[in-house]
């Protein structure tokens, strides 16, 4: 097998007949690794998003019936769409609906993979309009949709979801998310509050922290955010507050959920997700 970053352009042309639904599956395995192995290099990445007929084909390969064929097809496409102008390029193939609609489902067996896709596409702002077209004409797989998955834990018994977090942050983007966020009959930003300390996932965790801090950012809602029907301040506060013991005066000043703390508590480990923390109270402040 070639190495990724020693191309012969030649071979790889070889290996499209076997990039195809009616190629035998042993060689289609064959050709889908050695593309895999092309998708993480800087050289094979160029190539393959300069050859429209490859990334086309990749892409058919993910509705292949043998799984492990679909999953590889779902690699490269991982890696292809970590580049911004590979993924406005993926953008053409109107994948979108199929993607979100099989990451939505419960028994999908790679709706992580197809979730780390959709994270990929939606860090510009044009992925985002490209993803919102379709949540919006398509009720199975809308932004409601999108939470409810989201905050249920083990709602596909294959997969974790996380990558729906950074997903949503990324959409947070746009007004039209930070507005149906923000409605105050969705008691959207409620549930995703209760996210601020989940430690399970840190991917989890991060993306939803950020859709709250983008969420911030609206000053009109501010008032709401504060009041009794969010309370988002107890939220924002509890990750940053670390194990110190305070005087009791000023420990009654504190929100009750941030009052005599165990002594086992830590502090949010991750710099990142203090930042956006700390962002959102700015702004909310």
């Amino acid at each position: 097998m070639m190495m990724a970053d020693r191309i012969d352009q030649k071979s790889v042309q070889e290996l499209l007949p076997f990039l195809s639904m009616d190629a035998r599956v042993d060689v289609k395995a064959m050709a889908l690794e050695y593309i895999l192995g092309l998708s993480g290099s800087v050289s094979g990445k160029t190539l393959l998003k300069e050859n429209d007929e490859y990334l086309g084909r990749i892409l058919h390969l993910t509705k292949d019936t043998n799984a492990n064929i679909c999953g590889d097809a779902l690699s490269v496409l991982v890696n292809l769409s970590a580049e911004s102008l590979i993924s406005e390029k993926l953008l053409e193939y109107n994948f979108v609906e199929t993607f979100l609609t099989y990451s939505l489902s419960p028994t999908s067996e790679h709706a992580d993979k197809v979730a780390m896709i959709l994270s990929n596409i939606t860090r510009t702002e044009q992925g985002c309009s490209e993803v919102l077209k379709v949540v919006k004409r398509n009720e199975d797989c809308c932004l409601n949709k999108v939470v409810e998955v989201l905050c249920k834990e083990k709602f596909n018994m294959h997969c974790k979801l996380h990558y729906l977090a950074t997903f949503l942050s990324n959409l947070t983007q746009l007004q039209e998310t930070r507005d149906f966020i923000l409605d105050k009959d969705g008691c959207v930003i409620q549930r995703l509050l209760s996210f601020t300390t989940y430690d399970a996932s840190l991917t989890k965790r991060g993306g939803i922290v950020g859709a709250i801090k983008n969420c911030c950012f609206e000053t009109a809602s501010h008032e709401w955010l504060l009041s009794e029907a969010v309370d988002i301040l107890p939220h924002l506060l509890l990750p940053l507050a670390g194990p110190e013991e305070f005087p009791e005066d000023d420990m009654e000043k504190l929100p009750p959920d941030l009052q005599y703390l165990d002594d086992s508590k830590t502090r949010e480990p991750d710099a990142d997700v203090r930042k956006m923390l700390l962002d959102a109270l700015l702004q909310v402040s």
